[in-house]
């Protein structure tokens, strides 16, 4: 009897312990290699729940978007078809990720992952399907694929199925003997692009994503949308370079960022980690960084801000990996040349950086045009910047600035080092001094920023929200987009204006790093916060979906007026 308890104790206790360790990914992830450099999930039926409980059918979404058009009938049994006649599992997640192949860095796989319903329907559905040189369906022994163009091939199994979209870059090369560059023709990728798919519908799951603990432990947090980001494919480009640093793959290899995205009411939420390998850890903790200096910010020329980027950071950080990558010999005896440390180099910044944009919007129109024209007139951006960079070491910032002096591209004036001339053809003011480097939008914006009597206009929840972080973002939609508004005369003139009474603003911030990682997150805060912000975003979408079908509309009623028999082939040409 003692002996039947404890197994029974020992069974039960096995089984919490594989429950609480197992893999959370979701098992389609299987046909996902492991050197995905990013991997994109969204899943349709948390977003239909999503909807269904703000009172939106995607039928009604459907019908607002294709109303007012004389093609909605046939456009929306199209769509119809898709979403309940396919044969796709409208219930699980879809996967989009990408990839280099493996020993050969000039080939990027993008793939598009998805799961079947009933395949037998799947492949009526395909069948039904016509467009110009159809290729028809062929078999392979563990899959059956259909070509969508040369490099783009659908293939799928009873359960899965993948668009992939096989990107091979041609790199021209100089022909020496008739002295002319040539472009390589590109080679029939078929053969490759059905190897690669064989290796993804029959690779081991200890090959795959899903094998990744950090991967699977990213779906336990219950989300619209996830995103996971590998540092796994750039070692294919670090191995065809023609300097092998040091440790620099150790450096490199094994870091994650792990992200969810959340509608939830009046904000979209995207919640980020990234994890650290051994390495990279050590140093980001040894070089721990400040949080922003919000002093940077306290006054700007404008009340009219529209976006606020912020970061802090220790300048030493860039010598320790130097050292770690042992290189730091290397790359100082290359700077002597110049006069300049390394040291000297990264010890002559103070780690904070602040950029302030404020007066986006349309400036004047062109001088030829006339006033009925003002539709038909490109209209040139306006808009303020202040590039603010402080100082670390005065002696280290100006031997920099003077070494940058001596190779024109800066010029100085007294105390201070101001915009050479190469600079000043590419419209940048900037002004230097031992207390830093200001680059500004022009010399007026320069000059009203330096008089530091104008308190920024920005409000309190985006400054509390800065403090303590290493890194911050801020973006004002509806002000920017009011801007850009005041003179549209286009048809997306009511989407605009749509948005601006839609979303409030964009806010993101990072946090020092921490417990082997380093964790951010970025708010889309709607004006409506009492509304789920998906079914708010949705209803924007199908404003500008009316708006686009209906200038979409015109174009080609116009068209017709002016070439009843069809464009010339000159003009379309052109």
């Amino acid at each position: 009897m003692k002996s039947g308890i404890h197994s029974f104790l020992l069974i039960g206790i096995s089984s919490l312990l594989l429950i609480s360790c197992s893999n959370n990914a979701p098992k389609e992830t299987k046909l996902i290699p492991k050197e995905a450099m990013v991997v994109v999930s969204f899943d349709p039926n948390a977003l239909k729940e999503k909807l269904q409980n703000g009172g939106i059918s995607f039928d009604s979404i459907l019908a607002k978007g294709f109303q007012k058009d004389s093609t909605n009938l046939e456009d929306q049994q199209k769509v119809a078809d898709f979403r309940n006649n396919s044969g796709i599992n409208w219930e699980e997640k879809f996967h989009f990720f990408n990839y280099p192949k493996k020993g050969n860095g000039n080939i990027n796989i993008m793939s598009l992952l998805f799961s079947i319903s009933d395949t037998v329907v799947f492949n009526q559905y395909l069948s039904k399907l016509k467009w110009q040189d159809k290729k028809p369906v062929s078999k392979e022994k563990d899959f059956q694929y259909l070509p969508l163009s040369d490099n783009n091939f659908l293939a799928w199994n009873k359960e899965h199925a993948l668009v992939m979209i096989y990107e091979n870059k041609v790199t021209p090369y100089y022909d020496t003997v008739n002295m002319r560059f040539v472009i390589p023709e590109k080679k029939d990728s078929k053969k490759d692009v059905l190897e690669e798919l064989t290796r993804l519908f029959t690779q081991k799951e200890s090959a795959s994503m899903a094998s990744v603990k950090e991967f699977g432990k990213m779906f336990k947090t219950k989300a619209e949308g996830y995103l996971f980001a590998s540092s796994g494919g750039t070692l294919a480009a670090l191995s065809g370079m023609p300097l092998q640093l040091p440790k620099l793959e150790e450096l490199v290899s094994n870091n994650y960022t792990a992200a969810t995205l959340a509608f939830e009411d009046g904000k979209i939420v995207a919640k980020s980690v990234t994890h650290t390998n051994p390495l990279l850890s050590s140093i980001l903790k040894k070089y721990a960084g400040p949080t922003v200096n919000t002093d940077l910010i306290k006054t700007f020329p404008s009340q009219n801000i529209n976006a606020i980027v912020m970061a802090s950071f220790n300048p030493a950080i860039f010598g320790g990996v130097l050292k770690e990558l042992e290189v730091e010999g290397f790359v100082n005896e290359f700077l002597n040349k110049s006069g300049v440390s390394a040291a000297e180099l990264y010890g002559a910044i103070k780690g904070d950086i602040a950029v302030v944009v404020s007066d986006l919007g349309i400036g004047m129109t062109e001088p030829q045009t006339r006033k009925d024209e003002l539709s038909l007139v490109v209209k040139k951006p306006i808009g303020k910047l202040i590039i603010n960079i402080p100082a670390g070491k005065p002696e280290n910032f100006k031997k920099l600035l003077g070494k940058i002096a001596e190779r024109g591209f800066i010029v100085k004036n007294g105390t201070d080092y101001k915009s050479g001339d190469l600079f000043g053809q590419m419209g940048i003011y900037m002004v230097a001094n031992e207390s830093g480097l200001i680059i500004a939008s022009d010399s007026v914006t320069y000059s009203q920023y330096k008089l530091n009597n104008a308190k920024a206009t920005i409000n309190n929840e985006a400054l509390n929200y800065f403090k303590g972080k290493s890194t911050v973002l801020y973006i004002d939609i509806a002000n920017t987009l009011n801007g850009f508004g005041k003179d549209s005369s286009d048809g997306y003139y009511n989407s605009l204006n749509t948005a601006r009474n839609t979303i409030k603003d964009i806010m993101g911030s990072s946090e020092n790093f921490s417990d082997n990682s380093i964790t951010s997150i970025l708010e889309i805060n709607m004006q409506d916060q009492k509304q789920n912000s998906l079914v708010t975003l949705v209803s924007l979408f199908t404003n500008i979906a009316v708006d686009t079908r209906a200038v979409a509309r015109r174009e080609k009623e116009m068209e017709e007026k002016l070439f009843p028999s069809g464009i010339p082939t000159v003009i379309r040409a052109n």
